[in-house]
C-alpha cells in the first residue's frame, strides 16, 4: 500500500508545481533545487516495496487469481500463508499471465499447480522457499543464449521462440534466456524486440545437452511494422489494419538534431510533403501535408496527436514580417518514442471532423515495468550554423544608373548616392568620394576612396550562428508503475545579426496501479519559447539587401551604424547636387535603413509558454473489457512584440499582441477484446467532448512616439489602434469502431463517428462519418520461402470539416466615431460586408483506399503500395454577391476537388552480418489534386496574390485543372513557332491579359534513407527529393532589375560586356519574331532596358522556376562505446557522433541561390512565391550520449 501512496502524492505534487512553471524558469536557483526534490520524491515512491515471511507447507489457503503474473501470485502467497521466497527474476519473468483457481488446498499443492507447468521447482531452505529451474528430463536438451545489438550491448527482454511453435520465452535484463525440454533436432530459433529487425537461426539440439547461441540483432528499419499506435490511441497489429499507415521511430528523428518535429519528418514518410519557410531554421513555419491539397480555401494542416491529446498546430506568421513559427514545434524530438502517420480518412475516421486531413500520432518514451531500475541518460548537441546559398552577384560595377560620374565644386568625383542600384560605373579603383564621406563624423569625410567591389558585402553581414541542446532524462519502474522525467533546453544564435531563440522543455509521465485492475496515468508537458527572429520579405528587415544594394559598399562599415552624435550610418541619401560644395545637412536614408540598425533596432520578439497534457484512470473490468476516462489540455499564452525605431526610413511604432489558447478534451472509452479458437474480436466505444477558446488582445501605435527608446502603447503620439476578439467552439462527438478476425488472416474494421460542431446551423450541426476496411494476409495461405509476409488491403471512409466561428450569423463592425446629441463621443457599428449563411453545411470528404503489403527473405525486402483516391465535395467556400444586395460575399457549400495518387515504401537490408550491415528505405509518392467544380457560375477561385511595382501574380484554382494554377504576364509569341514577339526597339512583348502557367504543386515526392553499421561505427545518410512543381521568385527577378545579379554583367557573343555601349559591340543579343513585319530578328539592346525596364518589371514568366530539387538532409557518423569497452566508468554505454543539417543540394532546377524547400510564405497554405527568402542555413555540429 506504500507503494501506491507514496507514488501517487508524488506524481500530484509534479503536477501542481508544473502550474507554476512560468515563474520557476525566472529562478533558475530555485528550479534546480525543485527538480532534484520532484526527482528524489517519485524516485523513493517507486522503489519502495516490503515483503513478509513466514513458513508451512502444509498450511490450507484458497486462491481465486485472473490474469496475473506468477510473481503477483507469489506475493499474494506471502501475504496469506506468511512465507518467504527467493528466485531469479529472469526465471519467472515470462509467465506474465495465469489464472487459477484453489479451494482450501495446502500450500504445497498450489505450488507443485504453479510451478511444474512453468518448468519450475522448489526447495525449502532455511525458513525460505527458493524457486529455481528444473532440470532437464535425461531424454531432452535446450538451448542458453544472450541476446546483443552489433555493438555488444545486451538487449533486455528480447523474445526468443522456436519458429512454427508456442514454445518460446523471454532474455532477462542481462539478454540472457534459456529454453528447455527441446527434443533432439534442428530448430529455427527466432529473435525479436522493438526496434530491432527480428533475428532468425538453425540450432542444433542433442539430448542431454544445452546448445549455447548468441544473436546479433540489428536496428530495424524507421518503421515498427508488428504493432502501431492508430486513432485515439490504440494499438493493433500491422497485420490487422486494412488501410495505410507508417511508422518512424523516434531516433530517427533525432538523428542530426532538427528541432520542429514537422521537419524532421521530411522524405522519411510516402505522401507527406514538408515545406519549411525561409525562417525554419530558427523556429520558423514548416508546414505539412498528407496526399495533396485536399481543400479550396486552405487550411488543410493535418491533427497532430500527442499520448492521446489532439494539439494546436497554428502559425504565427507573415508572408512579409517575422515568422514565429508552427505550434507543433513545441513537442520535443528527445521525447518521441515512434511517430505513426494516418494518412486517409479510413485511418483518421475516428476523429471525425478534426482528423479530415490526416493525423500525425505522436506517442512519446515511457518508463517501463520490470524489476526495479533506473536509468538515466544525458544527451549534449553542439552544431555550428552557416549561410548558404548566395545568389550569383556581379563585381565588376558599382553604384549608380549610369557609368558616369558626377562632380563636386573641387572637382571631386562622387557616387550616385541616391540609387540603390548597381548599374554604375566600373569599379576600377577611381578615387571618388562614396556614402560615408558626407557624414562628417566618419573617418572618410571629405576623402575620396578608390571605387573598388566588396565581393562578399552580402555574405558579410550573417553571421557564424550556433545551436546549442542540452538534455536528461531520468526513467524506471517496477511491477506497478511506470515514470519519466525529462528536460531539455535549447539555445540558437541566428545567422543575421540579433536572432536568436531559446526553449526550455518539460515532459512527466507516470502510470501507477492503484489497484492490480485500476490504474491512473498522466503524460504532462511544458514548452517555453522565446526568441527574436529575422524579418522576412522584400520590404521588411535586413533581406532587401541582396535584391536593392550597391556591390562597392563595404559591409563591415556599417556594423557599427551610429555615430557618436546619433546619427545613423545609412547608405543610400539624398546626395549634393553637382558643382555644389559637397556639404549635405539631410543624411536620412532615402529608400532603405542600414540593414545593421534595422536588426538592432527594428525587430520583432515572441514569447510563448504551453502546458499540453492528461491524466487518465483505466479500469480492467473484466478480462478483455477495459474502461478508461481522460482529461486532456492544450493551453498557451504568445505575445508578439514589434519595434520601429527613431532615425529610421519609417515612423517610429510599437505594436504588442497576446494571444491565449485553451482547449479541453473529456474523453471516454471502452475497449472489449476476445479470442477464442481462429476467431478474434476487438471493439471501442467511446465519446469526447471538446471545447475550444480563443481570445486575443492588440495594440498599435499611431502617429510616432513620444520619445526614443520609449517602447509602449502609452507613448503614442495619437490614440493607439487597439483590437480584441473571442472564439468559443465545441464539438460534441460519439464513436465506436469493431474489428473481427479469423485465423491470424481475414480481418474486417467497421468505425463510425457522429459530430456535433457548435459553428454549423443548429438544423445542420450533426454529422456522420463512417470508415470500413479489411486485410487479407495471403501469406498464410501461400508456402513460398521467399515469401515472409504478405497482405492485400481495402478500405472506404467519409469524412468532413466544418467551418469557423461566427460564419452562420450577422456580424457587427466597429466604425467610425460619432458624436451624440449630448456631445458625447461613441464608436459606431456596421454589418460586415460577408452576408451569413444559416443553412451552410459540413464540407465532406469520400475516400477509396487499396494496397498490397509484401515481405521477403525474412523480412530483408519489404514493399508497400497504396493506391487512393479521394474526393473532397461540399467544399465551405466564399461567394461573390452583385453589389446590390447590400454585401460583397456570403459563404456557401460548393466545390469539389479530387486527389489521386499512389504510395511507394521500399524496405531492404542488402547486407547483414555479423560486423557490417546496411539498411535503406526509399518513399515515393505521387498526388494529382484536380479542381473539378467550384461555386455556381464561378470558373476561378483566386488564392494568393502579390502585387510589385504594379505587376500582380496570382495563385488560383481553375474549374477543370489542377490545383494551384500560378497565373502572371508573359511573353507575346509567335503563333506559328512560339517564338517570342520584339517591338519596333527590339524588345520584347509581354501579354497584356494574364497568363496560366500550371500547377505550383509537385508531381512526385519522396526520400532515400540509408543507415550502415561497421562494428561499433554507425553511419546515416538522408536524402529527399520532389520533382515538379514550379514558383516565382521576386528576389532574383529584382537582383537582376537593380544590376546585382551576376547575369548582368557577363560577355555576349562578342566578348564584349553586354553593359557596353552598343556602338562598342555591346549590348544582350535577342532573338525573335518582329511583331510588326513577322519576320525573324536577331538584334542587339541595352542591357539596362532589357532588365530594369522590361522584364523585371513586367514578364513574370522570366522568373518562373522548376521547383524540382534532390537534396542532402542529413548525415551523421556515430560510434558506440559498450560497458566493457568503458570498463570502470559508471557509464552503460556512451555514443560519439559527428552531425550535418542540409549540409549539400545535390541538383536543383532553379537557379542557385533559391532553395524551393525554403519559400518565404510562411502565412499562405501552398509555397508558390519566393520574396526575400532567407539563405539556406547548414548546419554542423557533434553530439554525445551518455547512459547510466
Amino acid at each position: 500500500m506504500n507503494l501506491y501512496v507514496k507514488t501517487y502524492s508524488s506524481i500530484a505534487a509534479l503536477f501542481c508545481a508544473m502550474q507554476q512553471l512560468p515563474k520557476l524558469f525566472k529562478n533558475k536557483r530555485l528550479l534546480m533545487r525543485i527538480s532534484i526534490l520532484a526527482i528524489l520524491l517519485t524516485l523513493s515512491g517507486l522503489l519502495m516495496a516490503g515483503t513478509g515471511s513466514g513458513q508451512n507447507l502444509n498450511k490450507t489457503m484458497s486462491l481465486d487469481i485472473k490474469n496475473m503474473s506468477l510473481k503477483q501470485v507469489l506475493r499474494k502467497i506471502e501475504s496469506h500463508a506468511k512465507f518467504s521466497f527467493t528466485y531469479k527474476t529472469e526465471d519467472i519473468a515470462a509467465y506474465t499471465s495465469i489464472t487459477y483457481q484453489a479451494n482450501s488446498e495446502t500450500v504445497a499443492r498450489i505450488l507443485d499447480d504453479l510451478l511444474k507447468p512453468a518448468n519450475l521447482q522448489y526447495e525449502l531452505v532455511n525458513d525460505n522457499i527458493i524457486i529455481k529451474k528444473a532440470p532437464l528430463p535425461s531424454f531432452e536438451g535446450g538451448v542458453k543464449g544472450k541476446v546483443t545489438d552489433p555493438t555488444g550491448a545486451v538487449i533486455p527482454f528480447a523474445t526468443v521462440t522456436v519458429v512454427g511453435t508456442t514454445h518460446g520465452t523471454v532474455a532477462n535484463a542481462q539478454g540472457e534466456f534459456s529454453l528447455n525440454n527441446l527434443k533432439a533436432g534442428t530448430y529455427r530459433l527466432q529473435a525479436s524486440a522493438v526496434g530491432f529487425s527480428p533475428v532468425v537461426q538453425n540450432i542444433t539440439v542433442q539430448n542431454n545437452e544445452v546448445a549455447q547461441v548468441t544473436f546479433q540483432m540489428l536496428e530495424g528499419d524507421t518503421r515498427l511494422s508488428e504493432v502501431v499506435v492508430t486513432a485515439l490511441g490504440i494499438s493493433r497489429s500491422q497485420r490487422s489494419l486494412g488501410y495505410s499507415t507508417q511508422q518512424v521511430k523516434g531516433e530517427n528523428l533525432t538523428l542530426t538534431k532538427e528541432q520542429n518535429v514537422i521537419g524532421s519528418l521530411a522524405g522519411k514518410i510516402a505522401g507527406v510533403q514538408v515545406t519549411g519557410s525561409s525562417g525554419a531554421s530558427l523556429g520558423g513555419t514548416q508546414k505539412i501535408k498528407i496526399r495533396g491539397v485536399n481543400s479550396i480555401s486552405g487550411g488543410d494542416q493535418p491533427l497532430i496527436v500527442v499520448d492521446g491529446t489532439p494539439i494546436s498546430n497554428a502559425n504565427f506568421a507573415s508572408s512579409d514580417r517575422a515568422d514565429y513559427g508552427n505550434l507543433g514545434q513545441d513537442v520535443n524530438p528527445e521525447d518521441i518514442e515512434t511517430v505513426n502517420v494516418l494518412k486517409g480518412p479510413a485511418a483518421s475516421a475516428l476523429y471525425g471532423i478534426r482528423g479530415q486531413y490526416g493525423v500525425i500520432m505522436i506517442t512519446t518514451k515511457k518508463g517501463k515495468r520490470g524489476p526495479k531500475k533506473v536509468d538515466v541518460q544525458l544527451n549534449s548537441a553542439y552544431s555550428i550554423e552557416k549561410a548558404a546559398n548566395f545568389l550569383p552577384l556581379q563585381n565588376l560595377y558599382g553604384a549608380g544608373s549610369t557609368q558616369t560620374w558626377r562632380t563636386l565644386a573641387n572637382g571631386q568625383k562622387f557616387v550616385q548616392l541616391d540609387y540603390d542600384e548597381s548599374w554604375g560605373p566600373k569599379m576600377d579603383g577611381t578615387p571618388v568620394r562614396q556614402v560615408f564621406s558626407f557624414f562628417p563624423l566618419d573617418p572618410e569625410y571629405g576623402k575620396e576612396t578608390p571605387f573598388v567591389p566588396h565581393p562578399n558585402n552580402i555574405k558579410d553581414f550573417y553571421e557564424t550562428g550556433y545551436s546549442l541542446n542540452n538534455g536528461i532524462t531520468v526513467s524506471g519502474g517496477n511491477e506497478n508503475s511506470t515514470f519519466r522525467l525529462s528536460y531539455n533546453n535549447t539555445n540558437i544564435g541566428g545567422v543575421e545579426p540579433n536572432t536568436w531563440l531559446k526553449r526550455n522543455n518539460l515532459g512527466v509521465n507516470a502510470s501507477l496501479d492503484l489497484t492490480p485492475k485500476l490504474t491512473v496515468s498522466t503524460n504532462i508537458n511544458y514548452a517555453n519559447n522565446s526568441a527574436q527572429r529575422p524579418s522576412q520579405g522584400s520590404e521588411w528587415g535586413a533581406r532587401y539587401i541582396v535584391q536593392w544594394f550597391q556591390r562597392n559598399m563595404d559591409m563591415k562599415r556599417m556594423k557599427d551604424y551610429r555615430y557618436a552624435d546619433g546619427t545613423i550610418k545609412h547608405w543610400n541619401i539624398s546626395p549634393p547636387a553637382a558643382g555644389s560644395s559637397g556639404v549635405l545637412t539631410d543624411l536620412s536614408a532615402l529608400y532603405w535603413d542600414n540593414p545593421y540598425f534595422d536588426a538592432y533596432e527594428n525587430f520583432s520578439s515572441d514569447s510563448r509558454d504551453r502546458f499540453f497534457g492528461d491524466v487518465g484512470l483505466s479500469y480492467q473490468v473484466l478480462p478483455g473489457l477495459k474502461l478508461s476516462g481522460f482529461v486532456r489540455s492544450d493551453m498557451y499564452t504568445q505575445n508578439i512584440e514589434t519595434r520601429i525605431a527613431f532615425n529610421g526610413r519609417r515612423v517610429p511604432a510599437y505594436s504588442s499582441g497576446k494571444y491565449q489558447n485553451k482547449e479541453m478534451n473529456y474523453e471516454f472509452l471502452a475497449q472489449y477484446n476476445k479470442n477464442w479458437d481462429d476467431f478474434s474480436f476487438n471493439a471501442n466505444l467511446g465519446g469526447n467532448i471538446y471545447n475550444r477558446r480563443y481570445t486575443y488582445v492588440t495594440g498599435e501605435t499611431q502617429g510616432g512616439l513620444s520619445s526614443p527608446g520609449f517602447y509602449s502603447l502609452s507613448a503614442s503620439k495619437d490614440r493607439p489602434l487597439s483590437n480584441s476578439y473571442l472564439l468559443r467552439k465545441q464539438i460534441r462527438s460519439a464513436y465506436g469502431m469493431a474489428s473481427f478476425g479469423y485465423k491470424n488472416t481475414y480481418f474486417v474494421d467497421v468505425s463510425l463517428r457522429n459530430d456535433n460542431s457548435s459553428t454549423l446551423p443548429q438544423q445542420n450541426n450533426s454529422y456522420w462519418y463512417p470508415s470500413l476496411s479489411g486485410s487479407f494476409v495471403f501469406s498464410e495461405l501461400i508456402k513460398w520461402n521467399a515469401l515472409s509476409y504478405g497482405k492485400l488491403r481495402l478500405s472506404y471512409a467519409q469524412a468532413g470539416s466544418d467551418l469557423g466561428v461566427y460564419e452562420t450569423s450577422l456580424n457587427y463592425g466597429v466604425g467610425a466615431n460619432y458624436t451624440m446629441p449630448d456631445k458625447s463621443i461613441v464608436n459606431s457599428l456596421y454589418i460586415l460586408d460577408d452576408l451569413a449563411n444559416a443553412n451552410i453545411k459540413p464540407s465532406f470528404a469520400h475516400s477509396y483506399e487499396a494496397g498490397i503489403d509484401l515481405k521477403f527473405l525474412d523480412n530483408r525486402l519489404g514493399v508497400e503500395f497504396t493506391y487512393y483516391t479521394q474526393k473532397n465535395k461540399n467544399q465551405i467556400i466564399p461567394l461573390a454577391l452583385s453589389g446590390t444586395s447590400g454585401f460583397a460575399s456570403t459563404t456557401i457549400n460548393a466545390g469539389l476537388i479530387e486527389n489521386k495518387g499512389f504510395e511507394i515504401a521500399l524496405t531492404a537490408t542488402p547486407i547483414q552480418s555479423k560486423n557490417f550491415s546496411w539498411n535503406t528505405i526509399f518513399n515515393i509518392s505521387r498526388n494529382k489534386s484536380q479542381v473539378v467544380e467550384l461555386g455556381p457560375g464561378q470558373s476561378v477561385y483566386p488564392l494568393y496574390s502579390s502585387t510589385y511595382s504594379g505587376v500582380t501574380a496570382y495563385i488560383n484554382a481553375y474549374k477543370g485543372q489542377a490545383f494551384g494554377s500560378l497565373i502572371g504576364k508573359a511573353y507575346q509569341r509567335d503563333s506559328a513557332t512560339g517564338k517570342i514577339l520584339l517591338g519596333t526597339n527590339n524588345m520584347p512583348l509581354y501579354t497584356e491579359a494574364n497568363h496560366n502557367f500550371g500547377s505550383a504543386l509537385p508531381d512526385v515526392t519522396g526520400g532515400f534513407q540509408n543507415m550502415f553499421r561497421l562494428g561499433k561505427f554507425d553511419l546515416g545518410v538522408m536524402i529527399d527529393y520532389q520533382f515538379g512543381g514550379q514558383f516565382f521568385s521576386r528576389s532574383k527577378m529584382l537582383a537582376m532589375k537593380t544590376g546585382m545579379a551576376e547575369e548582368t554583367a557577363v560577355l555576349n557573343d562578342k566578348g564584349k560586356n553586354i553593359r557596353d555601349p552598343l556602338a562598342d559591340g555591346g549590348g544582350i543579343k535577342v532573338t525573335g519574331i518582329s511583331a510588326a513585319t513577322k519576320q525573324e530578328v536577331t538584334a542587339y539592346v541595352d542591357a539596362r532596358s532589357y532588365y530594369r525596364t522590361v522584364l523585371a518589371t513586367h514578364v513574370y514568366e522570366e522568373w518562373l522556376y522548376g521547383a524540382d530539387y534532390i537534396k542532402l538532409r542529413e548525415i551523421r557518423l556515430g560510434y558506440t562505446l559498450d560497458k566493457a569497452a568503458l570498463g570502470r566508468l559508471p557509464f552503460s554505454k556512451v555514443n560519439i557522433a559527428l552531425i550535418a543539417r542540409n549540409p549539400a543540394m545535390i541538383w536543383q532546377k532553379a537557379p542557385k541561390g533559391l532553395d524551393p524547400t525554403e519559400l518565404s510564405s510562411g502565412s499562405q497554405g501552398i509555397s508558390w512565391l519566393e520574396s526575400g527568402q532567407s539563405n539556406t542555413v547548414r548546419s554542423f555540429g557533434a553530439n554525445l550520449t551518455i547512459n547510466f
